[in-house]
């Protein structure tokens, strides 16, 4: 329906002018009573401030100004829906010339014929039997379950979710065991803020009653209570993960226009203080943004800034930031989202290193090949990106590793004429290379030759002397020093291309020729 409600149909907005203090704007709140004031800058609309907001960045004792904490809803010079009043802050703006008429807000959709849009997704296979259960789990105790977040973004986007997060009203623990029997699973974790995981097959679910939560302080973990649905889908990083999804009979419930940003592509904060609050939801919008070719909004984009103009992410604990950067890991391709935060100037407030894309690929890659585990992988990013033992230890890794392991890059750089020497042997270089952890050798891929690199953890490293110990001993060589030797010799005639599988008889009778005897 088009033109539903036109302009300045509900009288003008409470304003203020983008030069206000911090103190004048709060006077207005309070004064006014409202929760949203339209910030102008010579009559002209710049932006939106919320009560909510400017609260919290007072209690934080933030310095900032009005132009710091703008946020953004959609405006037009008429409410095409009411769907459009989904968003983090329930408010439609219509705007004339970029002047403001009125604004409407969920407050006033109860005066409008218009009904907002209801959506039914089909569940299928597992899934489905899975949601019965959960229904059925709920049902039996008299309460009300959701699935919410992540996997309700899955099956809206058409992709597979094993990770399943629920939502009870009340009695989450009673739920949790009960769901755990029927399942045939067991509960391997329960958290500080009450929740549940239940590992069943190939599916974890992570169970907890509703909440609302707040925060005392930036960058610290925040304090939660019994709450209303509404408010634990507020409380999420993302309108795309703050859905809800009600498993009797799959209505999605999108209380944000998580749906909206969905098929727009975009990526929306609920707040610009999003990042200074938990700065860790940085590193998730690096994974989404690129995992689901992602948009950041406006308000996404002036709450990272923010954070990076207040340094947060300075402020948070090594063993938090070590996790994020371990799920950027798990991603099936990690080196995007790094990028996004090399991009974003995200991690040169992190590290005082900065690398080339190539680089980044390059180390990443031959990690995979060389089959470091995610924890291996994670020494390797450290190596790469930090310039000191301190920045090393911001992972929750030991400084002393990192002096140790800059000692031996240093000896490789020193030998790296000698890599490139064709008069030194293959064997010589895969010896000497073997000393060597992969992590190092992986570092050093910007300065030794990549496919040589490769080579070696594909096939140089593998080469085996084809006799074992047993075997010489068969042939008369005695328990030893010699033993070894003879074995190194056999391997390297190997990659050296001396001799093929089958040969090694033949090329020791040669070498005691030359005067090796048992």
């Amino acid at each position: 329906m088009k033109n539903i409600i036109p302009a300045a149909s509900l009288g003008p907005p409470l304003t203020i002018e983008r030069s206000a203090s911090i103190d004048e704007a709060l006077n207005l709140f309070s004064l006014s009573g409202e929760d949203l004031l339209i910030v102008l800058e010579k009559g002209n609309y710049v932006g939106v401030l919320s009560r909510r907001t400017l609260t919290n960045a007072k209690r934080y004792n933030l310095q900032v100004s009005l132009s710091d904490i703008l946020e953004e809803i959609p405006v037009g010079e008429y409410l095409p829906e009411l769907e459009f009043l989904k968003n983090p802050l329930g408010a439609f703006l219509l705007l004339k010339n970029n002047v403001p008429q009125s604004l409407i807000t969920l407050g006033e959709s109860p005066i409008f014929e218009n009904h907002f849009e209801k959506m039914v997704v089909e569940i299928e296979g597992d899934l489905k039997t899975l949601a019965d259960i959960i229904n059925e789990t709920a049902t039996a105790l008299d309460i009300s379950v959701y699935l919410v977040g992540g996997v309700v973004r899955d099956l809206v986007i058409g992709q597979p979710c094993f990770d399943i997060d629920l939502v009870v009203t009340e009695k989450a623990e009673e739920f949790a065991k009960n769901l755990a029997r029927a399942l045939r699973g067991k509960i391997v974790k329960k958290s500080l803020f009450g929740t549940f995981k239940i590992e069943a097959g190939d599916y974890v679910f992570d169970v907890a009653q509703a909440r609302w939560e707040y925060y005392e302080a930036p960058a610290k973990l925040p304090k939660v209570a019994p709450g209303p649905l509404r408010q634990d889908l507020w409380r999420r990083d993302f309108t795309i993960n703050a859905l809800a999804l009600y498993p009797e009979n799959s209505l999605i419930i999108d209380l944000y226009g998580g749906l909206a940003d969905i098929f727009a592509r975009k990526l929306r904060v609920f707040h610009v203080l999003s990042f200074v609050e938990d700065p860790t939801r940085i590193f998730r919008a690096a994974r989404y943004t690129t995992r689901f070719n992602l948009e950041l909004t406006g308000t996404t984009i002036r709450a990272l800034e923010l954070a990076l103009k207040l340094e947060v992410l300075n402020l948070l604990t090594p063993a938090r930031l070590r996790n994020e950067f371990l799920r950027i890991l798990e991603e099936r391709d990690p080196v995007a989202p790094l990028l996004f935060l090399q991009k974003h100037k995200v991690l040169h407030q992190l590290f005082s290193l900065t690398l080339e894309e190539n680089e980044i690929k390059s180390s990443l890659y031959l990690a995979e090949k060389a089959g470091l585990d995610i924890r291996e992988k994670l020494e390797l990013l450290a190596l790469l990106y930090a310039g000191t033992p301190e920045e090393f230890a911001k992972l929750e890794l030991s400084p002393q590793k990192f002096e140790n392991y800059q000692k031996q890059l240093k000896i490789l750089a020193e030998k790296r004429s000698w890599f490139f020497d064709s008069r030194v042997s293959l064997s010589e270089k895969v010896f000497f290379l073997e000393k060597f952890p992969k992590v190092i050798l992986c570092a050093a891929a910007s300065f030794l030759e990549e496919d040589f690199l490769l080579r070696c953890f594909k096939n140089y490293f593998k080469v085996k002397p084809g006799l074992s110990g047993e075997d010489l001993k068969k042939l008369g060589f005695k328990s030893g020093p010699l033993l070894g030797e003879m074995l190194k010799r056999l391997r390297a005639a190997k990659l050296d291309g001396q001799i093929k599988d089958g040969e090694e008889e033949i090329f020791l009778k040669k070498e005691l020729g030359d005067g090796f005897s048992s």
